[in-house]
């Protein structure tokens, strides 16, 4: 009897050791990112090289290339969150949608504004056409304050084209379809190639609006708080390796963005390493200054506070707990 005894604690004792090596099932998450751009490219590298999988998530990649897309499907709960630009969220936000700005990877703008050589100032812009993206989008913000620092009415006196994504824009600027087209990155690199020039570049305007943003829903948020920290910890994850390792940042971007050629690729990863955000929190000032801007279209964004949109906790956590740190240093 106590040797029956003994084999069945045995026998339990084996079974439990099983059961506790099999990992509990990842969390699933569906997260779209907004554009075929270098910005995206530390959730890329996160999703490729299994960075979000080490925190217990399985991460579904979606490309969708327009935020007026993106917004509904995250307050209907269909998506968890989303790796996008702050303007379409910022839009939303103001109009009442209940989201929350939890990380910023880029504060940056980088657009350019590619033309045909014949056009050597904003102002011979005045009757022509510009390939953008969706309304509402980051791009087409954008575009619509660029031609407005420059006293030029969009649709008026410049007609604001909806093509689509970057790819889009740029075929249809080779094929003379547009005048010019609003894009950034390795498109605008290809541009050049092509022969087309940089008639105005963003980055030199009184222009803000953070580029790569994580957005949730505040029910999101609240509900599974702890989700969102694992994910901005794989996400972390990738942005230092976009920033210190060149080999794999460029063979994932050459999968995305879908071009073998290296000096683009090469020339992309210098330009966007120190573009990515070591510590990616929400900055109050420039999330200050974009809202601002927004308000010249949506005037009830003047009566709101930006603090109301952003939430630094979680990156101020995985900072003072020196998860960052550790990041940066290998460990």
């Amino acid at each position: 009897m106590r040797m029956l005894k003994s084999k069945l604690k045995i026998a339990l004792a084996l079974t439990w050791l099983c059961v506790a090596a099999v990992p509990a099932a990842a969390q699933s998450l569906k997260v779209p990112f907004a554009a075929l751009s270098p910005t995206y490219v530390p959730l890329w590298i996160a999703d490729q090289a299994g960075l979000f999988r080490k925190h217990g998530l399985d991460v579904q990649l979606i490309y969708i290339s327009a935020g007026s897309i993106i917004i509904p499907a995250i307050l209907s709960g269909q998506i968890e969150l989303a790796n996008m630009s702050s303007a379409p969220a910022l839009t939303a936000w103001a109009r009442g949608a209940e989201l929350v700005m939890v990380g910023v990877s880029s504060n940056r703008l980088l657009h350019v504004v590619m033309t045909r050589t014949s056009i050597k100032n904003p102002d011979e812009l005045k009757g022509k056409k510009i390939g953008s993206d969706r309304y509402g989008s980051l791009s087409d913000l954008v575009l619509r304050e660029t031609l407005r620092h420059y006293n030029l009415a969009p649709d008026r006196d410049v007609a604001v084209i909806q093509i689509g994504g970057f790819p889009e824009r740029l075929g249809a600027l080779k094929i003379g379809a547009v005048d010019g087209a609003i894009v950034t990155g390795d498109t605008a690199f290809e541009a050049e190639k092509l022969g087309f020039h940089k008639l105005i570049d963003l980055s030199q305007l009184p222009i803000q609006y953070p580029g790569s943003t994580i957005i949730v829903s505040k029910s999101f948020l609240s509900a599974k708080r702890d989700i969102v920290k694992r994910f901005l910890r794989g996400w972390i994850e990738g942005i230092k390796v976009a920033k210190t390792d060149k080999e794999y940042t460029v063979n994932v971007m050459q999968k995305f963005l879908k071009t073998g050629d290296r000096s683009i690729l090469d020339k992309t990863f210098e330009v966007y390493k120190p573009v990515h955000e070591r510590v990616p929190s929400p900055d109050p000032k420039v999330m200050g200054v974009a809202l601002k801007q927004l308000s010249a279209t949506v005037p009830q964004a003047g009566q709101l506070k930006v603090e109301d949109f952003i939430d630094r906790s979680l990156i101020s956590e995985l900072e003072n707990e020196g998860f960052i740190g550790k990041v940066y240093e290998g460990r």
